[in-house]
């Protein structure tokens, strides 16, 4: 199965890792599904949770950040994002759509209501990760 994961799911597996959604974590490391991930998605993943707000409310550690980062790397599929989209209302979800699209996704997996109201898109199921989870 192969799985387009938005970055939103990710900084919420870094900031509290004991949650339910570590388990999609957990999941891609073991082998059950293939992470697609974009390297601009990893380096959105880096902003965001290197900002001040986020940094020190969740004392996150570089060591923290580049290790879950590394995992990533580590254990998904690396895909060259060529698909250019405008079809989400905030513009920085149609990478996601498009890391799907050129990945070849079997899912998309996501908390945002904006992804998850265009569900299927272009055939791709988008799923919340408590049912993206319920699959295993």
């Amino acid at each position: 199965m192969r799985v387009a994961v938005d970055t939103n799911v990710f900084i919420s597996t870094v900031i509290k890792p004991e949650n339910r959604v570590g388990m999609i974590v957990v999941r891609m490391r073991n082998g059950e599904y293939t992470l697609l991930y974009a390297e601009e998605m990893l380096d959105e993943l880096v902003e965001v949770i290197t900002r001040d707000k986020i940094w020190k409310r969740y004392e996150l550690t570089e060591e923290t950040v580049n290790t879950f980062v590394n995992s990533i790397v580590e254990h998904g599929e690396k895909v060259e994002v060529v698909t250019v989209l405008d079809v989400c209302r905030d513009p920085d979800d149609n990478i996601l759509l498009a890391l799907a699209l050129d990945g070849k996704a079997d899912y998309i997996v996501s908390g945002d209501k904006d992804l998850l109201e265009l569900t299927p898109f272009q055939g791709i199921p988008i799923v919340a990760p408590a049912e993206f989870l319920a699959m295993f």
